[in-house]
């Protein structure tokens, strides 16, 4: 009898991306879908659909390739856990040229943007339950978390992320440059742009009613991280999940 593999249920939330223009790879990143009024909508970065810094609008990457025209998708089949399979988006409207994500009413201000998707037979959608970003779950500064996707593209088996660690490196309730993000300190790379950011305890965690003993697995989804604040720094943004809904209502 073969063995049982377990594999974490938010392990299937994240998504390896590559980002094509004219069906050459110019970049690649991390995304998961949430479900909203029966869309299917993928979450990432505005810069890994665009390959633009969002302060700047300047490419982001040395060979200056910039506006892919096509997103590609590692979805997870329909009828076995560990297999693949590769779908295409457009991003860019072929009669008009306009983009087909949806944005934030900032625009690139805010470095989210939701991507609505087609459905297929074949493939099957590990929600992310957004609910989870109002886990009563009370958090500080040099608390671990966890961000889970693909780093330089790289995954851990097949497409299965690879969970890197890092710490809360603000206070979570504050807004860095007046922004809803807040801060973490770890190591990352690129390719883990539009990665989900989850803080997971086991057994005693702090609640707003106070430190609770037992209960198993608690997660609370803290954002979307987007990279470092600056090359040389190990410390990095998260957009806080109310940015998500604000870009579904717009």
């Amino acid at each position: 009898m073969a063995a049982r593999i377990l594999v974490d249920p938010l392990s299937c939330v994240s998504l390896s991306l590559e980002c094509l223009l004219q069906g050459t790879v110019i970049g690649k990143g991390t995304g998961f879908i949430v479900i909203r009024n029966g869309t299917n909508y993928l979450i990432t970065n505005w810069h890994v659909v665009t390959g633009r810094d969002p302060n700047t609008g300047q490419p982001m990457s040395s060979t200056g390739a910039v506006d892919p025209d096509t997103i590609g998708i590692w979805h997870h089949d329909a009828n076995r856990l560990g297999s693949w399979h590769l779908k295409t988006e457009r991003l860019i409207a072929a009669s008009t040229g306009n983009h087909l994500w949806r944005e934030h009413p900032l625009g690139r201000q805010i470095d989210v943007i939701a991507l609505p998707l087609s459905t297929h037979e074949d493939t099957r959608v590990y929600n992310l339950d957004i609910s989870l970003a109002q886990t009563d779950l009370v958090l500080s500064p040099s608390e671990p978390v966890s961000i889970v996707g693909f780093p330089f593209g790289i995954a851990a088996a097949g497409k299965f992320p690879i969970w890197k660690t890092g710490h809360i490196a603000s206070d979570i309730d504050l807004h860095y440059e007046d922004k809803p993000v807040f801060l973490v300190d770890a190591t990352t790379t690129p390719g883990m742009s539009g990665s989900p950011v989850f803080a997971r305890r086991l057994g005693m965690h702090r609640s707003s009613t106070g430190w609770n003993i037992g209960g198993g697995d608690i997660v609370r989804f803290l954002g979307v991280y987007s990279g470092r604040i600056r090359e040389e720094s190990d410390v990095g943004m998260v957009w806080k999940p109310g940015v998500i809904d604000e870009i579904l209502r717009s």
